[in-house]
């Protein structure tokens, strides 16, 4: 069912719970957070800035494999997302893949973002 249409929600209602979510991670309410952006992943399916953040908010609560599913979700559609590869590196750390997790952060490290690149390299160095 299209929820947004159904509930005559328009783009900009969407970008305002949007927003809303987003203040509530700044301000480190993470459950409060995945309330919202999993309400907007009813309302507007497959968005993957929305399964990006439940994907790091589930890292940061320490709920691995909901944050794995969620992240694996999203490099569906972008592969190439390096900040996505980073949390998904970290998530499999956590849950003791090093073999994928070290992959995942050598080839975040030739990437040209630098501050991704330095943090993957660091995340590396932490786990060697």
């Amino acid at each position: 069912m299209d929820w947004q249409n159904y509930l005559e929600l328009s783009a900009d209602s969407i970008e305002d719970l949007r927003s809303v979510g987003y203040l509530y991670v700044k301000q480190g309410c993470f459950d409060i957070a995945l309330d919202f952006f999993n309400a907007l992943l009813i309302l507007n399916p497959g968005n993957g800035y929305d399964e990006s953040i439940i994907g790091a908010l589930y890292l940061e609560k320490g709920k691995y494999l909901e944050a794995l599913e969620h992240l694996d979700e999203v490099l569906k559609i972008d592969p190439n997302n390096y900040l996505v590869l980073l949390n998904k590196a970290k998530t499999l750390f956590s849950l003791g893949y090093r073999t994928e997790a070290i992959a995942i952060t050598k080839m975040i490290s030739n990437c040209p973002d630098k501050k991704l690149s330095s943090q993957a390299s660091a995340l590396m160095e932490a786990y060697l």
